[in-house]
């Protein structure tokens, strides 16, 4: 490669999903990493950053504004969130010029690659790659959801037309946006990546556990609503929660009648910590809810793979393509979206756990993020 810098712009809660921010770090030596803690949860981090990495130097970090609102104002306060993006990407891409150079643009998200579109023109960056992690349905949420999603197509469409490199995570997402706004030019196929596969792992566990954004489509209302049947059959299982999100505050009230048999980490910046606590479960849950709306539908999902890497194996539904390959490839089970499967389920893997968890292991070898983002930047001026 012959460009060494490249700006990258994420969300707090996705800064390092999929290892990508270490990915960056050891592709490139320089690397300006704007955060933004755009959903402002309140158990998440509480402030934007901008991070200055230089190869074999110590990270230059500083706070940005951040602007917080009670949290009925947060979905009209949007806009203005959306303004100081923009306004504090320009200044501090200006302000790190000596630093970083004329350097590429990297992103997941189809606003912020509006943004790197908009830096290009204005001869700031030379680049710019479009990740496309996500697809919001716009059938199925509440009004103000669906204005916002709304909003988000809009942006998605032009972000796909406008910038110079389209990577997409599957096929799925591929054909979704061929369909609703036609592909220019060329694009890339590369998946999530996980962290390198764990080369031991515990024997036995009573933890099941779930990572990632907590809402009501992601399946932990119907593992709370079962917990007691779970609990009569094994009453030593434990329940860890890691992260944050908009329900929250109503899922802990839930789970306070179990007490500590359901600990909640909150939102963990560090991946190398969830990995950690993650590698204690004898199994992760991602039972994204079948509705309409749920976005999971056309995503990549990025709790599977650091689940498998660390031979954690998985309970599933068919939301997902992983649920297909939870049924071919051993690694987990896949079941309807009902509270009495989930409990068989967990009950099963509980019993197999050595079967289960050589299988899963066996899996994350082929997710190992340094493999499958070899391709991410071949094409590179």
């Amino acid at each position: 490669m012959n460009q060494k810098s490249v700006v990258y712009i994420n969300f707090s809660q996705y800064d390092n999903t999929g290892r990508i921010l270490d990915y960056l770090r050891e592709q490139f030596d320089t690397v300006l990493h704007f955060s933004f803690d755009h959903l402002r949860l309140k158990n998440g981090r509480k402030t934007n950053l901008i991070t200055l990495y230089h190869k074999g130097g110590k990270p230059q970090q500083k706070k940005l504004y951040s602007l917080l609102v009670p949290s009925f104002l947060l979905f009209p306060s949007l806009p203005a969130v959306a303004f100081f993006m923009v306004f504090q990407a320009i200044k501090h891409t200006l302000g790190f010029r000596k630093q970083i150079g004329l350097p590429i643009f990297f992103t997941v998200n189809a606003y912020s690659a509006l943004i790197g579109i908009l830096l290009r023109s204005m001869g700031l960056v030379s680049h710019v790659y479009y990740w496309v992690w996500d697809y919001f349905p716009v059938r199925g949420p509440s009004l103000p959801l669906k204005i916002i999603r709304y909003a988000y197509l809009g942006f998605d469409m032009l972000a796909l037309r406008l910038s110079d490199t389209l990577i997409f995570p599957n096929h799925k997402q591929r054909k979704l946006r061929q369909k609703l706004h036609g592909i220019h030019g060329s694009y890339k196929i590369i998946p999530l990546g996980s962290s390198k596969p764990v080369r031991s792992y515990q024997k036995n566990s009573d933890t099941i556990g779930f990572l990632g954004m907590i809402k009501d489509s992601q399946g932990i209302d119907l593992i709370l609503s079962c917990f007691d049947q779970i609990l009569l059959k094994n009453p030593n299982i434990r329940f860890d929660i890691i992260g944050s999100g908009p329900d929250e505050e109503r899922i802990r009230k839930a789970a306070q009648k179990y007490g500590n048999r359901v600990k909640f980490y909150g939102y963990i910046d560090d991946q190398n910590i969830i990995n950690k606590i993650v590698r204690s479960w004898f199994v992760g849950l991602a039972i994204y809810e079948p509705v309409e709306g749920n976005e999971s539908y056309f995503g990549d999902p990025s709790k599977i793979k650091v689940y498998l890497s660390q031979a954690v194996p998985i309970v599933t539904t068919h939301v997902t393509d992983y649920g297909r390959h939870a049924e071919r490839y051993g690694f987990g089970i896949t079941i309807p979206y009902q509270s009495k499967k989930l409990v068989e389920s967990i009950e099963h893997i509980h019993k197999r756990q050595l079967t289960f968890r050589r299988k899963a292991l066996a899996f994350a070898h082929r997710m190992y993020y340094r493999k499958v983002y070899q391709p991410m930047f071949q094409s590179l001026p």
